[in-house]
């Protein structure tokens, strides 16, 4: 039987973990934090497959966070989901600016956020697709 994936849910509201932790704690293992700063000690033990992230948080709030996290060795290939209050197109673009790999704005339709997990948990790691594009090695790429 395989191993569940990890997923460390990080928001300093316990109603949004609640929530969050309701959708997905049948098929996935879980932890959380309410703080930026809590999220990183934890991911650094836990080793989250992905992190569910919100923007709004006292102390570092989560776009200093997701830059940490990138910048940690052993973490810089979780795969990063915001999950924020924060609408704004130039919002969403600051937090792909910090290493997100996708945005969700909050209220979130569950199915979508549901969908979205699935498809990072899937994605290979990408020292590993790297591998699986051989002439990125030989130093080729597409050209128009």
């Amino acid at each position: 039987m395989q191993d569940k994936n990890k997923i460390l849910i990080v928001d300093d509201n316990a109603t949004n973990i609640a929530i969050l932790e309701e959708a997905l704690s049948e098929q996935y293992c879980l932890k959380a934090a309410s703080s930026g700063e809590e999220s990183l000690a934890v991911a650094e033990d836990f080793r989250p497959d992905l992190i569910l992230l919100d923007v709004m948080m006292p102390g570092i709030d989560g776009y200093e966070t997701c830059r940490r996290i990138r910048a940690n060795a052993n973490l810089k290939n979780v795969r990063i989901i915001m999950v924020s209050g924060k609408t704004l197109a130039s919002e969403r673009l600051a937090g792909y600016a910090a290493g997100a790999d996708d945005y969700v704005t909050k209220p979130f339709e569950e199915e979508e956020l549901l969908a979205k997990v699935r498809i990072y948990l899937n994605l290979k790691p990408v020292d590993a697709a790297a591998r699986s594009f051989p002439w990125k090695s030989r130093g080729r790429s597409w050209s128009s």
